[in-house]
């Protein structure tokens, strides 16, 4: 009996540039690992709200340099990119377009051609005839599509799945778990092939205990001026 497909979790928000470059790899890193991936689509803010973080649009010095980082990264990768009308902008009818559609063999297809569509294409995820073109180029039902995506359980899946973000420990996107394990950005791909090829097991809480048990040496707020 053959052994059973390895399954990674994928969390993402279409918010996030980085969202987009790893889901443009998602097949191709699939096909080459013999892994598939659940998409986890995630209210960012959400994360950045109960983790008590703050996103890198909302600090001047961090919006700048992300930008510049996805330009590079992206023309590495051979992508064009645009960039959407307005960042940050809501995501909630997309994400909540592909939670529909999770079930779907179109799903990542989907998901993908949103994010390219933003990020490389210049479109405004906020514009409902944006999401039934790009919905339709994939196979996807388009019939009462604002109905749809105002459908309550289609709301209470992406809810369901932010809170099992958190829960998982999911604090950016995206974010890949494998068996327990956190690898966040698409940067750390790379990171999870190797993990992948190896074969080694994932990274036990025993582990991670380990190092958390040591004590805090410094703190850098609460001191006294030197």
């Amino acid at each position: 009996m053959p052994e059973p497909t390895p399954s990674i979790d994928l969390y993402f928000d279409f918010i996030s540039p980085y969202s987009w470059l790893a889901l443009e790899r998602v097949e191709e890193f699939a096909a080459e690992h013999r892994v598939r991936f659940c998409l986890v689509p995630v209210v960012y803010a959400v994360l950045l709200d109960r983790t008590g973080l703050v996103g890198p649009a909302e600090n001047p010095i961090k919006r700048e340099y992300t930008f510049v980082d996805v330009v590079r990264t992206a023309r590495a990768m051979g992508l064009s990119i645009t960039g959407p009308p307005a960042h940050p902008f809501r995501s909630l009818e997309a994400l909540r377009l592909v939670t529909r559609d999770l079930a779907q063999p179109h799903a990542i297809p989907l998901a993908a051609a949103l994010a390219r569509a933003c990020w490389s294409g210049g479109e405004d995820l906020t514009d409902l005839d944006v999401l039934t073109r790009v919905a339709r180029g994939v196979g996807a039902d388009t019939a009462a599509l604002a109905d749809s995506l105002a459908a309550p359980p289609v709301k209470a899946a992406l809810q369901d799945a932010t809170e099992r973000a958190l829960a998982a420990g999911v604090f950016g996107v995206p974010t890949f778990d494998w068996r327990g394990e956190l690898f966040w950005g698409q940067d750390r791909m790379a990171d999870l092939g190797a993990a992948l090829r190896s074969g080694r097991e994932p990274i036990t809480p025993a582990e991670l205990r380990a190092m958390l048990r040591r004590p805090r040496g410094a703190d850098r707020r609460g001191r006294p001026p030197a």
